[in-house]
């Protein structure tokens, strides 16, 4: 592979092993929320005005069972898959262009707060701040969003004020809008997702970011 092009990679990689890490640390928590865990499949759109290297739009699909996720998402610079899986503790992420997938573990990365879209379940439907430190949660209202019957928050955290809207049924986000970025879930469809969308497509080989 041209230098170039292993720089660029290694970019792409480290970018979205942000989201990867996010994801599975969020699932993780999720993963023994005592609601039962309605399968769903559903687009995914995130926008950020963050800058720097945050992809500025993401559009894909999500898919989501019990312990277990996938996130494929498009990009100016590619596809990206995500497969998380809270019982092995592990995510796998793939590009599809080069067909190679990197596995994390959950203490092999420092994700950085606030570069994930925030698409995980609640462990606590009823106080979308249980467990989460310096943060205050505000119900003000239900309201419908893409179809769905959602509990409108506003959930402030270090000064910082989002507006979420969740899922009654789902206990997912399924929209929230932040200072600086966005995200949202339509074309909701309440079906369990085939097993296979959860594991690594053949023809792809592993590869270590550190070589």
């Amino acid at each position: 592979m041209h230098p170039y092009e292993e720089t660029f990679l290694k970019l792409r990689l480290r970018v979205a092993s942000v989201i990867a890490v996010g994801v599975l640390l969020s699932l993780l928590v999720a993963a023994q929320m005592p609601p039962p865990v309605t399968p769903f499949s559903a687009d995914l759109e995130a926008t950020s005005d963050r800058g720097g290297n945050i992809p500025r739009e993401v559009k894909g699909k999500l898919y989501f069972t019990r312990g277990r996720i996938r996130i494929d998402m498009r990009g100016p610079s590619g596809d990206v898959i995500i497969i998380t899986n809270a019982t092995t503790r592990t995510t796998d992420m793939l590009l599809s262009p080069q067909h190679i997938y990197m596995e994390f573990k959950t203490n092999q990365a420092s994700p950085h707060p606030g570069m994930a879209p925030n698409i995980r379940p609640l462990r606590d439907p009823s106080n979308p701040c249980a467990d989460e430190q310096g943060t205050t949660c505000k119900k003000v209202g239900v309201e419908q969003v893409n179809g769905r019957t959602c509990d409108h928050w506003v959930i402030t955290k270090n000064r910082v004020v989002s507006d979420v809207w969740v899922d009654q049924k789902l206990h997912f986000p399924i929209k929230t809008v932040g200072k600086d970025d966005t995200s949202q879930l339509t074309n909701i469809k309440e079906v369990e997702p085939a097993a296979s969308l959860f594991l690594i497509p053949p023809g792809y080989r592993k590869k270590d970011l550190g070589r």
